[in-house]
C-alpha cells in the first residue's frame, strides 16, 4: 500500500536535535522500536514532478552507546539490490564492534520499493515458491516457451500491483538521491556511508553526483557500474563456479564434510545435480506455513546451492544438503533457497524479489530474448554450474512493465574522494576484479584487500573490520596495498 500522506509517528515520538534541516526535506521525527530509534522520510515519487506525490522511507538508527548528541551517523546499506535496510541493522547491531557502536549511531533505511517503503510486491508467498521452481536455464523450445509464459504473468502482477509512476521511479539514481535527502534530514553536512555488494553502486553513484558531499565513505563488495549486463553475469557465474570448486577443495581437508560425503563432495554435486537436471525430484519436509512436504527439482537445489556459497560459514550446511540430496531428501537445499529468496520461518515473504527486479530492471537494459540460448552457452564454457542460468537470469526485464532509464558507464567524479573499496579475491558474487575496477574509477580512492572466499569481508575478517573502523574515525585509509587473510 502506499503511503501518501504525512508522517504520523507513534506516541512518544520525539524530533530529531541537530543542524536545521532545509525546508525541502522532511524532518525525521523518531520514536522508539526496542532498542532502536525509527521513523519516516519523505521523498517524491519523482524529483523533477514533486507534485505527483510522496513515498514514505523506513528508518531505523541505533544511537551511540556513549549517548552524545554530537555523535556522526553513518548510514548502511546492505545491498541487494531489494535488501531491507532495517531488518539488516536489527540481525546486525551486536556483530558491528562495540567501540564503533559507542562512537557513531548506526543508520539504515529500506529503500523506496523495499521492505516497508511502499514495497513493490509481484505476488504472494505461494507465487514465489512456484517462481523459485521455474527452469533457471531452459534449452529447447517448449522449455523456454514455459518459462517465458511464466515471466511475463510475473511481470505483468507487477505492473497490476504498483501505479506506472511509482515502478518508473526506483531506480539507483533516484534512490542516490533519496540518500542525500536522508543525509540532510539527520542534519549532517557530509554523507558518512557504508555500503556492502549492490550498496557499493548506490554509493558510487551518490560520489558522482554529490562529490561535494561525501564524508566517509566504505564500499565493500564493489560493484563495476561500466560492465554490461551481459558481461557482468559471465564474471559473476564464473566467481561461483570458483566458490563451488573452493567448496570441493575444503570438503577434502574437513574431517567433517568428508565423512558427510565419503566419496568427495565434487562426486556427490555432479550426481545431485545431474539426476536434477534431467527432470529428477528431490523430497523437501518443511513446516505446513512454507508448503508443506513438497517435490522440489534442479531450480530450488541450484538456488540453495548458490546461496551457500556467499559465506564460507555456509559450506557445512551444503555438504549436509548434498549429503541429504542424495538419499532423495531436499529439505536442507530448499531450506537455504527458500531463505535466500527471502522467506521467514512462519512462511512470509520479503519481497526482496520482486524489488530486485523492480530496481535492477530500470538500471540497466539487458540483451533480447532472441541471444539467451547462445548466451547460455558461451557461459557454459567457463562457468558450466552456473552459467546457463545466469545468462537467463534477466529475461524478467525483457518484458518488465517499464522500461530501462539507466546504462553501463564508469563513475566519474569531479574531484578526488578519499573513498575506501573493500575487495575479496574469491567473492563469488562481486569478483574482486569488480572492486579493482571501481578503484580505477574513483579517483582519489584506495583499495583494501581481503585474501579469501565469501561475498564482503567486512564481517569475515577482523583485519578489514578494524581497518574500516579506523577510518571512520580518523578519515585516514589503510596503507596502499594492504592485503587482510579472511580470519586475521
Amino acid at each position: 500500500m502506499l503511503l501518501l500522506s504525512g508522517l504520523s509517528a507513534p506516541s512518544g515520538a520525539s524530533a530529531s536535535s541537530g543542524p536545521a534541516v532545509p525546508s525541502s526535506v522532511s524532518r525525521l521525527v523518531w520514536y522508539r522500536c526496542g532498542r532502536f530509534r525509527c521513523s519516516r522520510l519523505a521523498v517524491p515519487i519523482s524529483y523533477a514532478q514533486p507534485a505527483k506525490g510522496t513515498l514514505q522511507l523506513a528508518v531505523i538508527e541505533l544511537p551511540a552507546t556513549h549517548g552524545a548528541k554530537s555523535a556522526r551517523s553513518i548510514v548502511i546499506n546492505p545491498g541487494g539490490p531489494g535488501e531491507s535496510g532495517v531488518q539488516f541493522l536489527k540481525e546486525t547491531a551486536a556483530d558491528f564492534p562495540a567501540t564503533l557502536r559507542a562512537s557513531f549511531n548506526l543508520v539504515s533505511f529500506d529503500p523506496r520499493g523495499v521492505g516497508q517503503s511502499d514495497p513493490v510486491e509481484c505476488t504472494t508467498p505461494s507465487g514465489l515458491r512456484r517462481w523459485l521452481q521455474l527452469d533457471p536455464a531452459p534449452s529447447t523450445p517448449t522449455q523456454i516457451a514455459a518459462v517465458v509464459a511464466a515471466t511475463k504473468a510475473f511481470d505483468q502482477g507487477c505492473g497490476s500491483a504498483v501505479p506506472r509512476d511509482v515502478l518508473a521511479s526506483l531506480s539507483t539514481a533516484v534512490t542516490a538521491r533519496d540518500l542525500d535527502r536522508l543525509r540532510q534530514a539527520l542534519g549532517q553536512s557530509k554523507l558518512d556511508y557504508l555500503g556492502f555488494s549492490y550498496g557499493t553502486y548506490l554509493g558510487a553513484l551518490y560520489a558522482q553526483e554529490f562529490p561535494g558531499e561525501v564524508g566517509v565513505m566504505v564500499l565493500d563488495g564493489a560493484v563495476d557500474p561500466a560492465l554490461s549486463t551481459a558481461a557482468m553475469e559471465l564474471q559473476q557465474a564464473n566467481g561461483f563456479e570458483g566458490d563451488l570448486h573452493d567448496f570441493f577443495a575444503w570438503c577434502s581437508k574437513d574431517a567433517t564434510c568428508s565423512n558427510d560425503l565419503p566419496g568427495g563432495a565434487r562426486a556427490a554435486y555432479r550426481q545431485v545435480m545431474r539426476r536434477l537436471e534431467a527432470g529428477g525430484r528431490l523430497t523437501a519436509a518443511m513446516t505446513p506455513a512454507l508448503g508443506g512436504t513438497q517435490r522440489i527439482g534442479y531450480a530450488v537445489a541450484l538456488t540453495g546451492v548458490i546461496a551457500s556459497l556467499y559465506t564460507t560459514t555456509d559450506w557445512p550446511y551444503l555438504a549436509q544438503g548434498l549429503a541429504a540430496a542424495k538419499t532423495g531428501n531436499g529439505s536442507e537445499l530448499a531450506a537455504l533457497a527458500y531463505e535466500y529468496a527471502g522467506f521467514g520461518p512462519s512462511g512470509t515473504a520479503s519481497n526482496l524479489v520482486s524489488a530486485n527486479l523492480a530496481v535492477t530492471c530500470l538500471d540497466r537494459p539487458v540483451p533480447p530474448l532472441a541471444q539467451y540460448r547462445a548466451l547460455a552457452a558461451e557461459f557454459a564454457r567457463s562457468a558450466p554450474d552456473f552459467g546457463p542460468a545466469e545468462a537467463w537470469s534477466s529475461l524478467p526485464c525483457d518484458f518488465w512493465p517499464v522500461p530501462a532509464t539507466g546504462k553501463p558507464g564508469a563513475i566519474h567524479l569531479s574531484r578526488p574522494l578519499r573513498i575506501l573499496v573493500v575487495g575479496s579475491t574469491h567473492d563469488p558474487a562481486t569478483p574482486y576484479a569488480w572492486a579493482r575496477a571501481l578503484v580505477h574509477q574513483l579517483k582519489g580512492s584506495e583499495l583494501l584487500t581481503r585474501d579469501g572466499d565469501g561475498h564482503t569481508g567486512y564481517f569475515s575478517s577482523q583485519c578489514v573490520q578494524g581497518w574500516v573502523d579506523s577510518y571512520f574515525e580518523s578519515g585516514s585509509p589503510p596503507p596502499r596495498a594492504t592485503v587482510c587473510r579472511t580470519t586475521g
